[in-house]
């Protein structure tokens, strides 16, 4: 491909004035312009974007270190984040790691950390002018050291030495919109299908749960709790394994939605109707929410809004802004479908 050093010697101007039109600068005379794009549409002459920007001392270009492309959150989370990089004019370079392909379900190994770090330093061997780290399950990003030589935000998780501005859901609150909505319709004993044990998101719904129940002057049944491991099938096997403990409560709330499909197989198993027999909760507000039988009632959680607001405030730490709450939580929204009953 030519050069502009090559391009500029067949019009026979100097480097700076083929530099000065591709750069829209007017302090060249029209004839010269038209000749210069016209030879550069003739030779197909395409700039070096890297070059340009090395000599700009930045590249306008960030780097996306995704956990797992495949995790529900990541396309919404990815999305926010480049429709506000390119409304700035700026790139992204994406490397995904694979996390559970590579490392199962118990990925947050020192073996990933080291992964996650190399990833980094190859970011910033091209020159990128900042990082955001996109996590697949909010977890404490402890591995990031302060000092990075560029500004790096954490999207979906949190760092609990609290150095690196960092962007996750309000679980609890969450938890605690939807355990009030469940008791204004008149539930007073309600079940939960939890996630994995030790999982931040299922800690964080559970304490707004629990905080909920007690403001409102309801018990807290132990029993009522049990794990659904955030998979449809084993929401069918936790929903079962409630009716073999107990079938003194008129509501379940799911800690996600795929729960909440397994949580209705079972109910139509023993002939109960969501909705009607008993009230069915879930959260997250995915694709399957609004297609199962009734409509499922659940919370809609703002991984766009996050992405976007990560990018934006690497953008702002690039032009010198600090932020002091490097721990911000976005609030979720509480979607009104048909799975839950009314209790007169």
């Amino acid at each position: 491909m030519i050069t502009l050093k090559e391009l500029a010697s067949r019009c026979n101007v100097s480097i700076a004035t083929v530099s000065n039109i591709l750069n829209g600068k007017t302090n060249v005379s029209e004839a010269t312009k038209q000749k210069v794009l016209q030879t550069i549409k003739e030779t197909g002459y395409r700039p070096s974007y890297i070059a340009r920007s090395l000599r700009a001392s930045k590249t306008k270009t960030i780097g996306l270190i995704i956990d797992e492309l495949s995790a529900f959150s990541s396309p919404a989370l990815i999305e926010g984040v480049l429709t506000y990089l390119e409304s700035k004019n700026y790139k992204a370079i994406i490397e995904t790691l694979r996390l559970y392909s590579k490392f199962g379900n118990q990925p947050y190994t020192e073996e990933y950390k080291n992964v996650v770090m190399t990833s980094v330093n190859e970011m910033l061997s091209i020159k990128v002018d900042g990082i955001i780290y996109i996590a697949a399950h909010a977890h404490d990003v402890e591995y990031f050291p302060p000092d990075l030589p560029v500004p790096i935000v954490i999207s979906y998780a949190y760092q609990s030495n609290n150095k690196i501005p960092a962007l996750r859901i309000d679980d609890e609150t969450a938890g605690y919109d939807m355990t009030k909505y469940l008791i204004s319709k008149g539930h007073k004993k309600i079940a939960i299908i939890a996630g994995e044990e030790q999982d931040l998101h299922g800690h964080d719904r559970l304490v707004g749960f629990e905080r909920a129940m007690k403001e409102a002057g309801l018990s807290v049944d132990k029993n009522l709790l049990v794990a659904g491991r955030w998979s449809r099938g084993n929401g069918y096997l936790a929903c079962k394994e409630l009716f073999e403990k107990s079938q003194d409560f008129t509501a379940i709330f799911c800690f996600n939605d795929l729960m909440a499909a397994g949580c209705y197989d079972y109910l139509y198993e023993i002939g109960k109707v969501p909705g009607k027999d008993i009230a069915v909760a879930g959260f997250d507000n995915r694709d399957i929410a609004d297609f199962l039988t009734p409509p499922l009632t659940t919370m809609a959680i703002p991984l766009y809004e996050i992405g976007g607001a990560a990018a934006y405030i690497l953008l702002q730490k690039l032009n010198g802004v600090e932020f002091e709450n490097h721990d911000e939580r976005l609030p979720c929204r509480l979607i009104e479908r048909k799975s839950v009953c009314e209790i007169k």
